[in-house]
Order: structure tokens, then sequence, then C-alpha cells
């Protein structure tokens, strides 16, 4: 007998139902990617009015309603097939598309994982069609009076696929990633009225107009007034839209919206050719706000990278890069901004003898002022200068400051010296020489004053006498509104104040009395980028909002470099740091102190005598 006859086969071909469940996860990966596919699918149908209604973040519920062309009946039941669209008649149109969507999988994608519902309707049609689809299957087909466009309710996402279920988001979460998206659909469809509600609740309203009436509706008259024209044309590639000034930059990339061809993507290309127009008028750890519109040819862009359309690619890349960059130069210019050269170079290079001047020393000077060869000998004379006088780095007094200071591991004694340029604190220990960076170690000591205040739930308060008032976009509203109650354990009191408004009424302490704007803006985009961090209960070691927010602070509040302090306050610094569990980086793990041991020392002296 052979062997053959005793085994099965193990190929099988997957039903369609299984197949359509698999193809789902690579479109639908959450509520906000059926409110995209939807609304997309609007926007395509000529559609001049758009209406999103989302329950419980769109797990129970979202459903978009357009006026646009509609379908007939025989239209709308093939939609819900995989491959089939309008938008595209064969391969060659992949290179030259003009609507969102194109793929033919969204629709088929939706409900095989979700219970749906659709009415359409054409103009032409007396009635519209009404379907109801469960798990990929029509259950119900008839007709019904119905207006002009289409109204699509997806219910009880992934309710046949627990697994996927599970591992959505809050609703909180799923409720931002919907309000973001339909902002940069409002954004760059500007002529289309846009309006999402969430739980009967309105969270955005972009009534049709103009782009810069879509900003102020969305982003508020500070930003609107704020923003710049671009306008750049070479050939058929074409830049337009709005940028602002340096000053209104932000921690978070959130605030940069970039639309190529009318579709929002991400990109780095662009992005960064963005950051290189704005020169070092910006720090590398900040963003601006823009609101950029590329257009250019559409066989010169492949949007056909991944089904969630996400990515691009451009056939030209350094032409666009050179464009965009030109194009926030040249506006920010006009503004009467100067725009600097991005550094590339280091900034500091070490000193060589060849390098030193006589006029810049200050107490060596060059015996002959012929150029230095490597067989040289040059001579130098040393010459005493007032300024150069060790007391230079004493604050306040002649003589050192001696202390006891008492750590963990042992106590140890400190002889305080001095300070070098008002930034570190130099003093002799047993071990060797003691280098401290004063900003360094008051932030660590800060931080580990507000971790041990949350821990006992004692967060000191500051009430502000001038409370902060900030103006937000939708989605930042909603999660703000969120958290607010959570945030008060860390110390912040916030109200709502007016449609995306908030009023920041009382800091922790430890930050001082007073918050200008500018720093204002920046703890919302902390709270903002640790929003899972500040709900779920972890160890507060872990919490990377805490350090943020100490980072933020200690720039404004804490001892900064070149603050000039006297011995006294030296000594009380290293008794703070060095009286911490952990004294030795600050919390983001950049060093507070350096010591030089004797073995060091002794052999950049050439004193090894082994």
């Amino acid at each position: 007998m052979n062997i053959c006859d005793f085994m099965t086969n193990q190929i099988i071909k997957l039903d369609k139902l299984t197949i359509n469940k698999i193809a789902a996860g690579e479109v639908i990966e959450r509520p906000a990617s059926v409110v995209k596919e939807l609304v997309e699918n609007s926007i395509d149908a000529q559609s001049s009015k758009i209406t999103i209604n989302i329950q419980e973040g769109g797990k129970k519920l979202a459903e978009v309603i357009d006026d646009g062309r509609g379908m007939v009946p025989d239209d709308a039941k093939l939609s819900i097939n995989r491959y089939t669209t309008s938008k595209i008649n064969n391969a060659d149109d992949l290179f030259s598309i003009n609507s969102l969507g194109f793929r033919g999988e969204a629709l088929a994608s939706i409900v095989s994982v979700a219970q749906v519902e659709i009415i359409t309707r054409t103009e032409e049609s007396e009635l519209g069609t009404h379907l109801i689809i469960e798990g990929g299957e029509v259950i119900s087909d008839k007709q019904t009076s119905a207006p002009k466009g289409t109204r699509i309710s997806v219910k009880n996402l992934f309710y046949n696929v627990p697994v996927r279920r599970k591992f959505l988001k809050t609703i909180s979460t799923e409720i931002n990633h919907i309000t973001e998206y339909v902002t940069r659909l409002a954004l760059a469809y500007p002529s289309i009225s846009f309006t999402l509600t969430h739980n009967g609740k309105n969270i955005l309203t972009a009534p049709k107009g103009d782009l810069i009436s879509q900003i102020t509706a969305i982003f508020g008259e500070k930003i609107a007034k704020a923003c710049l024209p671009i306008n750049k044309k070479e050939n058929e590639y074409a830049v337009t839209g709005f940028i602002t000034k340096p000053e209104f930059s932000r921690k978070s990339k959130d605030y940069m919206y970039i639309f190529v061809n009318r579709r929002a993507i991400t990109n780095k290309i662009i992005s960064d050719a963005i950051l290189r127009g704005y020169g070092t008028s910006i720090p590398q750890t900040r963003f601006p706000i823009i609101f950029l519109y590329f257009d250019l040819p559409a066989d010169e862009v492949d949007v056909n990278v991944h089904p969630t359309k996400k990515e691009i690619r451009f056939s030209d890349e350094s032409k666009v890069y050179a464009l965009i960059e030109s194009a926030s130069k040249e506006t920010l210019e006009k503004s009467g901004l100067k725009i600097f050269e991005t550094v590339i170079e280091t900034r500091h290079k070490p000193t060589t003898l060849a390098s030193v001047e006589s006029k810049r020393s200050g107490f060596l000077k060059r015996e002959t002022s012929t150029s230095l060869s490597s067989m040289d000998k040059p001579g130098f004379i040393i010459t005493r200068s007032k300024e150069q006088r060790i007391d230079k780095f004493l604050p306040s007094k002649d003589t050192a400051v001696e202390t006891k200071i008492e750590s963990v591991s042992a106590k140890k004694s400190i002889r305080v010296l001095g300070i070098i340029k008002d930034t570190y604190i130099i003093a002799e220990t047993q071990e060797g020489l003691f280098l401290c960076d004063q900003h360094a170690a008051h932030e660590k000591i800060n931080y580990e004053k507000y971790v041990r205040q949350i821990k006992k739930n004692k967060v000191s308060v500051q009430q502000l006498l001038a409370p902060v008032s900030i103006g937000l976009k939708p989605s930042e509203f909603e999660m703000i509104e969120s958290i607010k109650e959570n945030l008060k354990s860390f110390g912040f009191d916030i109200e709502i104040f007016g449609k995306n408004e908030i009023l920041i009424r009382s800091i922790p302490s430890i930050m001082g009395v007073s918050i200008e704007f500018d720093t204002a803006k920046d703890i919302i985009d902390i709270f903002k980028d640790n929003v899972s961090e500040i709900k779920e209960k972890m160890e507060l070691e872990d919490l990377e909002v805490i350090r943020d927010i100490i980072s933020l602070f200690a720039c404004r509040r804490s001892i900064k470099a070149g603050d000039k302090i006297t011995l006294e306050r030296a000594e009380l610094i290293l008794k703070e740091l060095l009286g911490l569990e952990e004294p030795f980086t600050c919390p983001h793990g950049r060093p507070t102190i350096i010591i030089l041991n004797e073995e060091y020392i002794e052999e950049l002296f050439k004193r090894d005598y082994r």
C-alpha cells in the first residue's frame, strides 16, 4: 500500500467570507479607516455636503451621509463585492489616478466585518435602494423613498472578528483619530461642507467656503491671522497654501498638514523640504504650522503603494524637494524673516596651538608670528592676566567651601571650588575632580520632587492669577476633555471654556507661579503625545509625560546654564542631588555629574609611571 494513501489533503481553498476578512485587515484597521473610506467615496461622488455620525468611537456606529450622485440598484449591489469600482477601467488608469478611491476593496472589506445598511438614490430615480448586509451577505434588498445621495451606516465593527474588536483602543482614542482625519479632509476640500457628531454632540463643523475660512472654523482666528500665503509654480508643479512664522511652531508634527493632489498624506521628502526652507529659524525639536498643497501631473506620482493609500512616491523626488524648499524659504523672507542656512558642520572644533591667536588667548603669547609645521618647536611665555585669575570662577567668595554631603552609598567630603562659565560647579572630592552641570542637576532635583508628590497624591498646586486661554483644534479638544480629570493628579486644573477652547487655571507649584502662552501650547502637545500614559496606571518612573513636563519647565524654571549662583547655592544643589537614589543622570539620561578621577588626571598629564 502506498504511504500517500494514509495522507490527507492539506491545501484547501478559503471561502469568500474568510478571504474578505483577511483582506479587511489590510484596509480596515479601526473605525477611522471606515470613516476614511466612506467619506472618500462621498467626495468622489461629487458631494457638496457630508455628515458623519459616530457612536462610541465608531465601535457601535460609523455613519456617513452625502448628497452626491448616489447609485442605481445594480451598482449598489455590485459595490459590496471586491475589486468593483467606478474610478478606473483598466491597469493603465493606475498611472494617472485622479480620484481618492480606486482599488475596489474598501466597501467589500467593511461589509465582511460589520453590519451595514446602505440607502442610496440617484437624481434620475424616483425611489432609492435599501440594502442590509451582515458578514458580507445581503439579507434585505428593497426599494425605499430617500433623498438624492448615499447613506451608509456601519454598525458593530468587527462583531464577527472578536480578536480584532478586542484590540481596538479606547473610545476617546478612536474618536480622536476620526476627528483628525475629518479635519484633514475638510482642509483638502474647503468647497465641501463637513459636519462630525459623536454620541449626538457636534464635534466639528466646517462650512463650505475657501481655505482660510476652513482654517478659521477649525483652528481659530489666532492661527488663521498668522497664516502667510505660499504660492510658487514651475511648469506643471505648483505649491500653494499657507505657512506660519517660526514663533507659532509646536512640539508636535500634528500641525503639518500636507496634501498632494488633494490627498492628505505624510511624506518625509516634503516635510524635510519644508523644514529646510525654515533654515535655522526654528529648533530641530519643533515643527511649523503649515497647510501646504502640492499639485503635479497624476502620472508623476504613485498612490498605489499600499492598500491604505497612506504612502506615495514621486517620479522626480529632487525636483519636488527643491521646489517646496525654495517656496517655503521665499515666503518667509517676504514676510521679513531672515532665514539662515541649516548648520551642516559641527559648531565647535578642538582648539589647536597652531590656531591660538595672541589677541584671543589672554594667557598664551606666541614668540614668533611664523606659521607652525609639524617639525617646529614653538616657544610660549606664560603671562598673568587679571582677567584670568581663579577667583573669576568664584561667584561671591575668594575661599572655597568645604562641606560633607551624604549620599546613598557613603559619606563624601566635597570641597566646592567654584563655578566655570556660570554653568559647571567644580569641586574636589576624594576620588578627584568633580564637575556638575547646574542645569541638569536642578532639573533632576525638581523631577524627583514632582514624582514624590504624585506618588503621595499630594501635588502642590499653584492657582494662576491669570488663567491661560488656549484654542484647540477639534481632535485636541476631545482629547483634553477626555483626560481633564486625570490631569488633576498631575497638578493641572483645566476648564472647558466655550467651543474648542480651554482655560488652564492651575499648574504644579514646582513649575512657578505663571506660564506663558507658548508654554501652554507645549503642555497641550505633551498631553496629546501621552494620552494613554495619563489614563493608565503605570509606574511613575516610566511615565514619559512627567519627564517631558519637567524638561519643558526646566528651561524656564530651573537654574539654567549662564545663571549666576553663589557658592552656598551650589553647595545646596550638590547636597540635594547626591541625596537622591540615582543622582548621576537627568530625567532624559544626560549626565548631571562627571568625576575626573586621579588616575585619569594623571594619564592626561602623562604621569603614568608604570
